[in-house]
């Protein structure tokens, strides 16, 4: 199996209730691809989830309220922001 072309980034997401950290994978531009810009990536109207590894959640109501995940899917309609924090 070929792997995938493109590179990774660790972000910082928010919603109403969560803060969640996590690995997204960018895939380089091509035939269904993206632009390198990470802002491509989250204003393609044809992908309505954030695919995100190692993840840690931290529900902001509630701090002491966390979990880690090896894998996350957060659907963008609850994204208030994302906060690029450094590419792996």
């Amino acid at each position: 199996m070929a792997e995938a072309k493109g590179y990774r980034i660790e972000v910082e997401i928010f919603t109403d209730t969560y803060k969640i950290r996590g690995t997204l994978f960018v895939p380089l531009a091509g035939v269904g691809g993206y632009s390198v810009r990470l802002s491509d990536f989250l204003n393609n109207p044809d992908k309505h989830f954030l695919p995100l590894t190692n993840v840690k959640v931290e529900a902001l109501p509630d701090p002491n309220e966390k979990f880690e995940a090896p894998f996350l899917a957060v659907n963008k309609s609850v994204v208030t922001m994302v906060r690029a924090i450094e590419e792996a």
